[in-house]
């Protein structure tokens, strides 16, 4: 019997706990658990968040390095088959046609691009008013030509280039970019803070200007470069497109002034014209002034090498390396860099 008694209270006991009413007294947040929380996702998305973009930007300059890479394998190509280095730029004037074209449309082929020189008329330049069919062509963005770390996209960037005001009466419309273009020499206040008062002669680069008006007639080759392909540049960053930046910002008086002859396509007549002068480390001047400064101070023609890379740009060299040259390089450096026969001794590198 007390075993039956014993089961009953068990049994009455369990209905209980099962139909007992929930308990009124519920735990979660307080409002000052909630604000702790949404602060410390807040810390760790802001510790996360520089990491992350530290990331992107890492495989931004690994890709720029490569398309670098890719472009002095392309000219070495190139050599390989014609035993000279592409010319920077050419142009043939009066008595001749007109005509002429940069590196950036004669290594086409060399860059996959075969379609596009195929269709490309050689016996013109490529200017709205001989012939708008090469204008369509150099208006296509070529992922090759362009640095991943440059603000905007390629068909973002894409500007005119007027020789108007220069006595030349050509423009081209709606340039694709290039961001990389070639080193044609030293001058100006530059060559002066690399060699001082006494000024080196040889002080022209690797890829040769070949014209009448602009330049010489003698095309480059890596026999030519008699200061070792190790030591010389082929091509460095200088940011193409619509925008003369200056001092790490965008200069509108600058690109007022400057923009229609800069050279910031694939396909602009003058992208190999790139005689380094120097800029203040201010950036651009205006009226501009030559200075010690190459690296990151203006993406001006003629005033410096220009990239979005913190620190410093990127440069092939004639033997296929690629190499980043911070902002604070001695002008000695590179200039004895960009000429292929002065003879400096380069007494340290980057």
């Amino acid at each position: 019997m007390p075993n039956v008694i014993d089961r009953l209270f068990y049994e009455k006991r369990m209905v209980h706990r099962i139909f007992k009413h929930p308990s009124r007294h519920h735990h979660g947040f307080t409002l000052v658990e909630l604000l702790v929380v949404i602060a410390i996702i807040g810390v760790l998305v802001g510790l996360l968040l520089p990491a992350v973009q530290a990331a992107r930007e890492a495989s931004r300059r690994m890709s720029c390095s490569n398309h670098l890479k890719q472009i002095g394998l392309g000219i070495a190509n190139y050599h390989a088959a014609f035993n000279l280095l592409p010319r920077a730029w050419w142009l043939d004037t009066p008595p001749d046609a007109f005509n002429g074209k940069p590196w950036g449309v004669t290594l086409l082929p060399y860059l996959e691009q075969q379609a596009i020189y195929d269709e490309y008329d050689h016996e013109t330049l490529p200017v709205d008013q001989l012939s708008p069919r090469n204008v369509a062509l150099v208006q296509t963005p070529i992922a090759g030509y362009v640095c991943p770390s440059t603000p905007g996209s390629p068909a973002d960037r894409k500007y005119t280039f007027n020789a108007v005001p220069a006595g030349l009466p050509f423009t081209a419309t709606n340039i694709a970019p290039a961001d990389y273009c070639p080193s044609t020499g030293v001058t100006g206040t530059y060559a002066r803070h690399a060699y001082g008062n006494h000024l080196l002669a040889n002080r022209e680069g690797a890829m040769q200007v070949v014209s009448a008006v602009f330049g010489g007639h003698q095309d480059g080759s890596f026999a030519g470069i008699l200061d070792g392909l190790s030591n010389t540049f082929l091509i460095g960053e200088r940011t193409g497109g619509p925008v003369v930046f200056s001092g790490g910002r965008e200069d509108p008086l600058a690109t007022a002034n400057l923009i229609g002859t800069e050279g910031g396509g694939w396909g602009d007549l003058v992208n190999g014209e790139h005689w380094l002068q120097g800029s203040l480390h201010g950036g651009l001047s205006w009226p501009p002034q030559d200075g010690p400064c190459a690296i990151n101070c203006t993406n001006a023609r003629g005033f410096g090498f220009h990239s979005f890379h913190v620190g410093g740009c990127y440069f092939a060299f004639a033997d296929g390396s690629v190499r980043f040259f911070t902002e604070s390089t001695d002008p000695k450096i590179i200039s004895a860099h960009i000429t292929r026969r002065a003879g400096e001794v380069i007494e340290s590198v980057q």
